[in-house]
C-alpha cells in the first residue's frame, strides 16, 4: 500500500478552495440585502439636510399657534382605509376650513403609498377615504392650512385594522 502524503500544492487547493466557498457565500448575502433594500430611505437626503433649519423653525412656529390634532377614527372598512382627523384651535375650539393635504406612507415599503383627500365633516372633523389600503402599520403625514396662512403639520403612525 501506497500511503498518501499532504503536499503544499493540496494545502494552497484546500485553503483556495475554502475561500472561493465563502467570497460566494458573501457575494449572495450582499445582492440579496442591496436588492431587498436599497438603504435610502428618502430621496435627495443631503437636501433634506441642508433644509434642517427650516423645519425646526416651521415646528416653532406650529407650536406657537396652540393648534392640536386628534385622530377619531382610523378603519379600514371593505377594503377603504377611512381616516377623521379634529382639529382645534388653542382654547380648544374647532378649526373650521382648513385646507388639508395628506399621504399614507408604508413605514418599510416603497412604492405604496396612498394620497389623501380630505372633506371637511361635523364639528371640525376632517375626513378621507382611500381605496386599495391593507391591515397593518402605515404612516400619516397631513399638512393644514388654514386660510390666514396659518400651518399645522402631522406625523402619526397608525395600525389600521
Amino acid at each position: 500500500m501506497h500511503a498518501k502524503t499532504l503536499k503544499g500544492s493540496h494545502v494552497l487547493a484546500i485553503a483556495l478552495a475554502f475561500l472561493a466557498v465563502i467570497l460566494a457565500a458573501n457575494a449572495v448575502f450582499i445582492t440579496l440585502a442591496i436588492k431587498t433594500f436599497p438603504g435610502q430611505v428618502v430621496d435627495k437626503p443631503y437636501e433634506q439636510g441642508l433644509r434642517f433649519n427650516e423645519q425646526i423653525a416651521a415646528k416653532s412656529r406650529q407650536a406657537a399657534l396652540g393648534w392640536t390634532a386628534d385622530i377619531d377614527r382610523a378603519t379600514i372598512v371593505n377594503g377603504d382605509a377611512e381616516i377623521e382627523i379634529r382639529f382645534a384651535s388653542s382654547s380648544g375650539d374647532p378649526l373650521h376650513g382648513l385646507a388639508i393635504e395628506g399621504q399614507l406612507r408604508r413605514p418599510a415599503a416603497k412604492g405604496e403609498d396612498k394620497a389623501l383627500v380630505f372633506e371637511s365633516g361635523s364639528s371640525g372633523a376632517y375626513i378621507a377615504k382611500v381605496g386599495g389600503v391593507e391591515m397593518g402599520a402605515w404612516d400619516l403625514t397631513a399638512t393644514a392650512t388654514a386660510q390666514t396662512g396659518e400651518t399645522f403639520a402631522l406625523k402619526k403612525r397608525l395600525i389600521l385594522e
